[in-house]
């Protein structure tokens, strides 16, 4: 009885860790245009090797994006706005092989690696942007791929459907503001 068990235990344990699907974090290669572009702040394509960190979140429904989990984030990029080029395929965890989870890509300057949230990126003023709506794959794609160390893998599709964008800084805020036009009236003052 007791080896009943083991085994039936050992069986649920082996189908769930094939149980996630697996996408190419990458937004160029088949099936993909130059609409996925990213930009910097000054409308220029993000070169190779730039301290820029891109996210890939994902969701099972639109509505509600803040919900969204991080799954994977890269500082692999290529040029010409191109990022994880030849970047191998990931699993994503809770989201099954041939479901199609809603996605969003996050970009933020890292700093040089000091910077490892998009949040803290904000934060600190550095430039940031998003995918404008979060998107599915197309149907043609047939979802998610399935993961490595399935008997006859298919790699996970790239971010088919993905629209690119420029980053943006963060507008100072209103007290910033405030505390700038009180130190000119002071100045203005004294004189």
């Amino acid at each position: 009885m007791k080896k009943l068990i083991v085994v039936a235990c050992a069986a649920l344990v082996s189908f769930s860790a094939f149980g996630q699907g697996s996408i190419s974090f990458q937004n160029v290669g088949p099936g993909l245009s130059t609409q996925g572009q990213i930009r910097d702040v000054l409308g220029a394509l993000i070169g190779a090797g730039s301290v820029y960190t891109a996210e890939l979140l994902a969701g099972t429904s639109a509505a509600n994006v803040s919900s969204f989990t991080p799954m994977i984030t890269t500082t692999s990029w290529a040029g010409n706005g191109w990022f994880g080029v030849g970047g191998a395929e990931k699993v994503l965890a809770g989201f099954a092989a041939g479901s199609t989870p809603f996605f969003v890509v996050r970009v933020w300057d890292n700093a040089g690696g000091t910077i490892a949230s998009y949040a803290a990126a904000q934060a600190a003023g550095k430039a940031f942007g998003a995918s404008a709506a979060p998107w599915q794959l197309p149907a043609s794609t047939g979802g998610l791929g399935n993961p490595n160390g399935v008997p006859t893998p298919t790699v996970g599709p790239a971010l088919i459907g993905m629209t690119g964008f420029q980053l943006v800084v963060p507008e100072p805020s209103t007290l910033a503001l405030l505390a700038v036009g009180a130190a000119a009236l002071l100045f203005r003052r004294r004189k």
